[in-house]
């Protein structure tokens, strides 16, 4: 797979979105039936990505918080006033299943990445937040994810991404 046999936009009314599917019914249910009217809400903003022209899979973005007392020590901002910092949550990040396994998840998580990063250079935010499905959260601990401390839920692992290093490392 080349970079350039893909593309990522924001969801749109010409997205046939219908036939895709993914192993998740509730990914497979949000994107058909709730992302866009989210994003015509301004709750959240989906964006989806094709592969060679077909669909093959898509993120959404929304604001978050994290607690300071969640986040590691040393990936904690010294004299910070506040019990919560600023995040951008990757609420749901689905591969169709035609197309796994050919780092399509991968490309749309750093495409997430570079557009929290745009939020930071305008607003100021240094943390990716998800609440990862169980079978998910080793994936996003390879791309450096850490899972929050105090997590208490269940059905999903909470894990965030410190972007200070990440942006350091590109100036």
């Amino acid at each position: 797979m080349s970079e350039s046999d893909l593309s990522i936009s924001a969801l749109s009314k010409r997205d046939d979105v219908l036939l895709f599917c993914c192993n998740n019914d509730d990914l497979n249910d949000f994107l058909k039936n709730d992302a866009l009217s989210n994003q015509e809400q301004l709750i959240s903003k989906t964006y989806v990505c094709y592969y060679r022209g077909h669909f093959a899979g898509y993120f959404t973005l929304t604001t978050d918080t994290i607690k300071v007392r969640s986040v590691d020590d040393s990936d904690c901002v010294d004299d910070f006033p506040y019990s919560r910092y600023p995040a951008v949550k990757l609420a749901r990040l689905a591969t169709d299943k035609r197309f796994e396994r050919k780092g399509i998840g991968s490309h749309m998580l750093f495409a997430a990445i570079g557009l929290a990063q745009r939020v930071a250079d305008i607003t100021g935010c240094r943390y990716i937040t998800v609440d990862s499905k169980p079978e998910s959260t080793g994936f996003y601990i390879i791309y450096g994810f850490k899972i929050v401390k105090r997590s208490i839920k269940k059905d999903y692992t909470s894990l965030y991404l410190n972007m200070q290093p990440i942006i350091e490392d590109l100036e």
